[in-house]
């Protein structure tokens, strides 16, 4: 940790609470000092208090958890939740999470859901682990950014299913006005560099909304650009 003072607004890391070594930060290059990680948990369950209900009776399902960043900031701003339960499917990242972060309301699943970038060898699937309407918040950061129309519409179902009826999904996307339907690794799409399967996926803002709407999700709030590399923020809601 940095010996600077602390700014106004910044949050100090507990040292009660693991942090992943750098090596598993999803986005690393952003969390290299730990108070930056932290804070970047906070800042998202601050977003998830404000936006989509999060409060400590409710139960939360962090789909594509890695590490378990939301599960620090949780515990670092509201201490626990009735339910957190994190799920990935890259073993290394949700298997340190397990290790280390979990207790009476936080667990974790590692699932085998196909992903061309992520777990190429996995079984192709839709299933997300939850009952039928029994997520109260689910969160997605970085999720559909990484997947393709087919695996849009089929999760999206998933979604609506699990969703509590008043429940919210927040989630983040590349999303642009008149453009195609959905493109892989755009080429100079932001001034970044796109590379591999999946790296970034950019939809069409009016066919995304539609292809969740169709998945049975209304669009509560969106939020053009401004999360990670340009990402556009969704809360979601069953329709």
């Amino acid at each position: 940790m940095s010996n600077a003072p602390q700014q106004p607004g910044q949050i100090t890391p507990d040292p009660s609470i693991p942090l992943p070594p750098l090596h598993l930060r999803m986005g690393g290059r952003h969390f290299k000092q730990d108070a930056d990680f932290v804070a970047a948990g906070v800042r998202d369950a601050k977003l998830l208090r404000q936006r989509a209900g999060l409060g400590r009776r409710k139960r939360v399902l962090d789909w594509g958890c890695g590490a378990g960043r939301l599960a620090v900031g949780i515990k670092h701003l509201i201490g626990n939740v009735a339910d957190y339960h994190g799920v990935d499917i890259q073993p290394e990242l949700l298997n340190w999470a397990k290790d280390h972060l979990s207790d009476e309301h936080t667990r974790f699943t590692l699932v085998d859901a196909h992903n061309a970038r992520y777990n190429p060898d996995g079984t192709p699937s839709f299933e997300i682990p939850a009952d039928d309407a029994s997520v109260d918040v689910l969160y997605a950061y970085s999720v559909f950014s990484h997947m393709l129309t087919h695996d849009l519409a089929g999760y999206g179902a998933t979604i609506a299913r699990i969703l509590a009826p008043d429940g919210h999904a927040w989630i983040t996307a590349f999303v642009e006005e008149d453009v195609p339907d959905c493109v892989e690794n755009p080429p100079d799409y932001l001034k970044l560099e796109w590379s591999g399967a999946l790296h970034c996926v950019r939809y069409d803002r009016r066919f995304l909304e539609a292809t969740l709407w169709e998945a049975g999700l209304a669009v509560d709030e969106f939020v053009y650009g401004k999360e990670t590399d340009g990402q556009s923020m969704y809360v979601l809601r069953k329709r």
